[in-house]
């Protein structure tokens, strides 16, 4: 882990980088999309809150009880009905994929916003520890994988592709290449269809993958800047420290409780638009 004698911008530049296979030098991808660039922390994250989430659920269903059901149980059971209300509002008929995949979706992203909550040098510094005594320079490693633009867009282009198939599903392939030509200025206007539609669709993922990431991008250098607080009365160490630590403790809590509401409000906007956007993609009118 960088420390704070580097001064505020290594360490926050260090909380931002990515433990990269296949990045440049400076630990960066080579460009916006890179294909050779694997982030191996945000993989690492991403897999372990997917086993939490499929632990949880597993723990859920060998306890599932009519007589006297846990509170576990009534909460997801609540999140369900609710899940299959909206899908019954935006779907004609029943369609349980689609429920199943936005409370995926919703557990797997809130898993995954929760991280935000580990305190921001923790597991950078047992890391950092390990990796110095391994021999290794500079140890990177976000514990947030929604933070970084990977992530909400890898989920993102799932749900369009999903969505693309359903237009396919409702129209065919002959009505899925008439709604770009014809859809929505009449057939005279072919061209400016063709960009308004394209324009529609892509907006839908990019939407979906930035508002996530921006929201919890801004937490977790929110943190980082709480914990320089501390830090920049550390180095050097001084008398300030006794007034910077408790207001470093003071705003980390508030930010904190607060940041709570964040995460599960983006985890459920994520898997609610997933249904709108799936729902407005099986209708055969425009």
């Amino acid at each position: 882990m960088a420390n704070s004698g580097g001064g505020s911008a290594e360490y926050i530049t260090h909380h931002l980088t990515d433990w990269c296979v296949g990045c440049t030098a400076d630990h960066q991808p080579s460009g916006l999309v890179d294909f050779g660039a694997f982030t191996i922390d945000l993989i690492i994250v991403g897999l372990i809150c997917a086993g939490l989430v499929a632990l949880l659920a597993l723990f859920i269903r060998k306890r599932l009880t009519v007589e006297d059901p846990s509170g576990i149980q009534m909460a997801m059971e609540a999140g369900v009905e609710y899940v299959s209300d909206q899908v019954g509002q935006v779907f004609h008929k029943r369609n349980d994929f689609v429920g199943a995949m936005a409370l995926t979706i919703f557990l797997w992203v809130a898993a995954m916003n929760l991280a935000d909550i580990i305190p921001v040098d923790l597991v950078p510094s047992v890391l950092g520890g390990i990796g110095h005594m391994l021999g290794f320079e500079h140890v990177y490693f976000r514990i947030v994988p929604t933070a970084a633009l990977d992530t909400p867009f890898a989920m993102a282009i799932v749900v369009f592709a999903i969505m693309v198939y359903y237009q396919f599903r409702a129209n065919g392939a002959k009505g899925y290449v008439k709604r770009f030509l014809t859809h929505p200025y009449g057939k005279y206007a072919a061209p400016a269809n063709i960009l308004t539609t394209l324009i529609d669709d892509l907006s839908k993922p990019v939407s979906l993958a930035l508002r996530l990431f921006g929201n919890m991008f801004a937490g977790e250098l929110i943190f980082a800047l709480l914990a320089m607080l501390t830090l920049s009365a550390l180095s050097p160490p001084s008398a300030m420290v006794a007034v910077w630590a408790p207001l470093h403790f003071l705003g980390g809590f508030i930010w904190s409780v607060f940041h709570l509401l964040i995460v599960f409000l983006q985890a459920f906007i994520f898997a609610v638009l997933s249904i709108v956007y799936l729902g407005m993609a099986q209708q055969t009118d425009h």
